[in-house]
């Protein structure tokens, strides 16, 4: 037999191959296609499909500043380090296709003053290799934390291993005050009450001015969000907070939408555009 039929016998008894069925097992028991390791791949393509993921913008020329993992935020404690993994596999996954973006992590106070998920949460953060500056950790929750000695302990070994800090839901408190004192903040979040009640000439207005000034002169961007109100949106941008999000600035996006987003601003805006026509075709 000469090569070419040899060849040609080959692929045709390849093409006349019957094609793989699924069969089901008795009844009760998981189909076989489900034993196989394609049914992880599905599964963690349907979970990177969730809209976990919002991107903050600069008020400036709307490039993006950092994406919040929106899922962190009402999550319980023995959630946390599952979500904080499921964070750093974003910007990992962002970092190796060469479009790097940073994530900010809300954490609450009381969270990084428990002694054991501190200790996990470091684990984790030591062993992700990314750039310094791609992991920013949020801090809520100051009112209702306890252990202030334990918390600025905390903080103290995150900033030994490359992580920025912001500040949620500022209101000039004391403590609140105390901790820009002690340590560097990039980011200071207003609170959203705040910019929602900043009517002209208002005392709240006059409050959100004075608080913008002082985070200023901290060195820190002012963030506002998230923007629920065309109103906030306005109020933000008269005063020139640094930075906005929420859904009337960018929608939340999924793993792979984050990707596709440049850093041009045109880019972000016809992005912008196309998904608000999906939406109203929806």
């Amino acid at each position: 037999m000469k090569p070419k039929s040899r060849l040609y016998s080959l692929v045709k008894n390849w093409t006349k191959k019957p094609g793989l069925a699924v069969k089901e097992f008795h009844q009760g028991q998981l189909y076989e296609v489900m034993m196989q390791p394609e049914s992880k791949q599905l599964e963690a393509w349907a979970n990177s499909q969730d809209l976990s993921f919002e991107l903050v913008l600069s008020s400036k020329d709307l490039v993006t500043e950092f994406v919040t993992l929106t899922s962190l935020e009402q999550a319980s404690k023995e959630a946390v380090i599952g979500l904080v993994k499921e964070g750093i596999r974003a910007a990992n996954y962002w970092h190796s296709s060469t479009k790097p973006h940073a994530i900010m992590l809300a954490m609450k106070a009381e969270w990084l003053s428990d002694p054991g998920l501190m200790n996990d949460f470091q684990e984790v953060l030591l062993k992700c290799y990314l750039p310094v500056g791609l992991i920013h950790v949020g801090i809520s929750g100051l009112a209702q934390s306890k252990e202030a000695h334990q918390l600025q302990e905390a903080l103290v070994q995150l900033q030994r291993l490359g992580i920025l800090f912001h500040l949620l839901n500022f209101t000039g408190q004391d403590e609140e005050c105390q901790l820009m004192l002690n340590h560097r903040f990039t980011h200071i979040h207003l609170a959203s009450d705040l910019i929602r009640q900043a009517i002209p000439g208002s005392q709240c207005e006059k409050k959100l001015m004075a608080l913008k000034a002082l985070i200023h002169a901290n060195d820190a961007r002012s963030v506002a969000g998230p923007i629920k109100l065309m109103h906030e949106k306005s109020v933000a941008e008269k005063h020139a907070i640094d930075c906005y999000y929420g859904k009337h600035i960018m929608p939340q996006m999924t793993l792979h939408q984050v990707l596709k987003m440049g850093k041009i601003a045109k880019q972000q805006l016809a992005m912008k555009q196309l998904m608000n026509k999906q939406s109203q075709k929806e």
